[in-house]
């Protein structure tokens, strides 16, 4: 048991025993009052004897032998005087009275205790909860930058496709102007050389001049072939030649 529930027994010990002593006394006053006669007052009811009588059964055989037991469970010593006990008792009493004393100062410290730790607690979740935004925030932050360099990678790889498409297109189109004018050259040799294939040069003979030198000249060869080339295109039989005679050269 608890010193709580000692000091409560001991309450109910004293009062029961004032209880008994103010039964005695009014026993007391009823025996002193039918022993004087008193023949003038209307004798009680029974109920009503009834109840103080069931009092002190009660009180006689149940609350004193019990506040007994307790007693001797509790403080009895068989080394110790009443004085003693008693005083063990009151010192228990006043035990109590410090340990609740101090329960009630301990209770009021640790609830102090506790505010404070809340209130740490509170501000140690703000500031936790500010230092989380503030590292989301730096997230988003690198994160923005982070997409806003691919995209400006992005866009410097697009613009170098478009160069490098530019140039390749420029090159395509210059190939293409060269080959046109390749071509061009080649159609306009090559109607040079027919014009010159379907026109007949002609040369005049001058003085000093003969078959052999005009070949010469003209073809850079004065061979037997070219002769024969010179004599069937104008249809002469010998190298002979005549100053201002005109000699067809094929």
């Amino acid at each position: 048991m608890s010193k709580e529930d000692y000091r409560d027994k001991i309450e109910e010990h004293r009062q029961s025993f004032e209880e008994e002593q103010q039964e005695q006394q009014n026993l007391s006053r009823v025996s002193r009052m039918n022993k004087n006669g008193s023949n003038n007052k209307k004798p009680k009811n029974t109920k009503q004897r009834k109840f103080p009588l069931m009092t002190i059964l009660f009180v006689t055989f149940i609350l004193i032998p019990l506040t007994i037991l307790i007693y001797f469970v509790q403080f009895y010593d068989p080394g110790k005087t009443i004085e003693e006990a008693e005083k063990d008792t009151m010192d228990a009493v006043v035990e109590i009275d410090k340990t609740d004393g101090k329960a009630e100062a301990s209770t009021s410290a640790d609830k102090e205790k506790d505010d404070k730790a809340n209130e740490q607690a509170k501000e140690q979740a703000q500031k936790d909860a500010e230092k989380l935004a503030a590292q989301q925030k730096a997230a988003d932050e690198a994160k923005k930058a982070e997409e806003a360099k691919k995209a400006e990678a992005k866009k410097a790889e697009e613009a170098k496709k478009a160069q490098q498409q530019a140039e390749a297109a420029k090159k395509a189109e210059e190939a293409q102007k060269a080959e046109q004018a390749r071509k061009a050259e080649q159609a306009r040799k090559a109607e040079q050389e027919k014009q010159n294939a379907t026109q007949v040069k002609t040369h005049t003979v001058k003085p000093n001049e003969n078959l052999y030198r005009i070949a010469l000249n003209h073809y850079g060869d004065g061979s037997e072939a070219t002769l024969a080339k010179i004599r069937a295109a104008n249809g002469m039989t010998s190298d002979t030649v005549i100053v201002g005679q005109v000699i067809k050269l094929p």
